[in-house]
């Protein structure tokens, strides 16, 4: 599914309005399908008809859900009560307000900031109808006096599309929030859902439908997907019965500077979880005997080093020849800081013409020198966390965190490559195609050293076996987030390793291969 800004979501319901899909209908859609995913959520909103609910609702789109809301829950035997605030809203919540009250449902109307508010009993169901994708400012006078009362409330609240005061764009709370335990947003995923705040007060997120068809999103042509799991099915590659290890691609991941060693064993055993056929692990030479030690189902390669456990400038060189039949190459985890690994990270980045993943050490060293990326004549694909992607655009990791889209659309346009900027949700980049993918999997347990070097080794593993660099960056993403998830599922919050992880890879596949 989607990921839009609210001006995309403003143009996908016009283009629906345009193709004659009345507003009144789409309203419709999106509360009865916020219904379904609030029983689904609370069933005992279902089994236990007795629950108060109240609907604060604002004058514009979102809170005409939230008074077909109050008629739907009403019907359901649920006592039910409106406040609506601001002037009376016109068009199909018009409608919709001349029906309810046409039911007699409850409703005070509150024009003023000293208008009485009504009480919300603690076990009531609060529904957040205040204010949508709309907002853009701060929110001030009655709707803040709104967000203040409705703070005090302590029970359940499910928002409407978005936590009224949250920004759909950045993720920023624009003055006074209410916090959600369910947000339905509809038609597609906001972005500001992803963004600063906004994993915080929208609680869990579900998506609802409001009959929006291909032919609509082909007019509006949003480039932004939720990465979830029918998504990542659609990356798998192909897994032929009369395949061998020749079959799967033979991936290269190199590292493994003295002191570092564990990140190249760890990217390697990401490369062999992915399921490609064959993994060779590159490191300095002096630095063999300890990663024969660590590798026993992948093979090794020494490459020349110019002081022990650092590689030499001919290192580069070296490289390249040697993937001459090979299909992919990951460079930086462990891989140092010295200037024969600075020199090899320029001339790989310049001359292979292979798919390349760069990480760790490797995205440090270009630091300064993002042009020699748009050179290159076969895919690139960078894997910064939020410090790294701060070094190559010159901000600190506060400011790529605050505007992580911006960040992304930048550092992918000035490196032509296809960028993976880690952290919650994290994000991924075309930048040819302008397609760009929001994480659905993952949480803080795979914030532990090594965790990295496993994506990289995946992402690696999956290229080699003929993936496309936004598939091969997507599905390994999607896999790496779900180990961490799965880990979290039998282990609990703390201490998962990150060769755990890969220990989930298959599972996963196998998830995925039976949807």
């Amino acid at each position: 599914m989607f990921v839009t800004s609210t001006q995309e979501s403003r143009q996908l319901d016009q283009t629906a309005i345009d193709l004659g899909l009345p507003s009144i209908v789409l309203m419709e859609n999106a509360s009865r399908s916020i219904l379904r995913a609030s029983l689904k959520f609370w069933p005992e909103l279902e089994s236990n008809p007795e629950l108060p609910v109240v609907v604060i609702a604002g004058p514009g789109q979102n809170g005409g859900d939230g008074l077909v809301l109050a008629r739907l829950f009403q019907s359901m035997g649920h006592p039910v009560k409106i406040a609506l605030l601001g002037r009376e809203p016109g068009g199909s919540a018009g409608i919709n307000l001349a029906l309810v009250r046409n039911l007699g449902i409850p409703l005070e109307h509150m024009y003023k900031i000293d208008d009485p508010f009504p009480d919300i009993p603690a076990r009531a169901l609060l529904i957040d109808a205040l204010l949508g994708t709309g907002l853009n400012s701060q929110v001030t006078d009655l709707m803040a006096m709104a967000l203040e009362k409705m703070n005090i409330h302590n029970g359940p609240t499910l928002a409407v599309d978005l936590p009224s005061g949250l920004s759909g764009d950045t993720g920023l709370c624009l003055g006074r929030v209410k916090k959600a335990d369910l947000t339905v947003t509809v038609g597609t995923y906001k972005k500001g859902l992803f963004l600063n705040q906004g994993p915080i007060v929208s609680g869990t997120v579900m998506l609802g439908d409001i009959g929006l068809t291909p032919q609509m999103f082909q007019k509006v042509n949003p480039k932004g997907f939720y990465l979830d799991e029918s998504l990542a099915r659609t990356f798998l590659p192909p897994r032929p019965g009369f395949g061998h290890k020749g079959t799967f691609g033979h991936a290269v991941v190199v590292g493994g500077s003295v002191g570092k060693t564990g990140a190249l064993a760890l990217a390697s055993l990401g490369a062999l979880r992915s399921g490609c056929g064959l993994v060779t692990a590159g490191h300095p030479q002096s630095t063999g005997a300890i990663m024969s030690q660590k590798l026993t189902s992948a093979m090794t390669l020494a490459l020349p080093e110019e002081e022990p456990g650092q590689l030499s400038p001919l290192a580069g060189e070296v490289l390249v020849r040697f993937m001459d039949n090979k299909k992919a190459l990951g460079l930086g985890p462990g891989l140092g800081l010295g200037p024969g690994a600075r020199k090899t990270v320029s001339h790989v980045v310049k001359q292979l013409n292979k798919p390349l993943v760069l990480d760790a050490d490797a995205l440090t060293l270009l630091k300064g020198s993002l042009n020699i990326l748009p050179q290159a004549t076969s895919p690139r694909i960078l894997t910064p966390h939020p410090g790294e992607a701060g070094q190559l655009l010159d901000l600190t990791p506060a400011e790529v965190q605050a505007d992580r889209f911006q960040a992304l659309d930048t550092l992918a346009g000035r490196s032509q490559a296809v960028v993976v900027l880690k952290g919650q949700h994290t994000l991924i980049k075309h930048p040819q195609s302008g397609r760009y993918l929001v994480n659905s999997t993952g949480n803080p347990a795979l914030a532990v050293g090594g965790s990295g070097d496993v994506l990289t080794g995946i992402i690696t593993g999956l290229l080699a076996q003929g993936l496309e660099p936004l598939a091969a960056a997507g599905l390994g993403v999607y896999i790496h987030g779900r180990a961490g998830d799965l880990g979290v599922l039998r282990s609990g919050r703390r201490g998962l390793l990150p060769e755990e992880m890969a220990g989930f890879f298959p599972e996963i596949f196998t998830e995925l291969e039976s949807l």
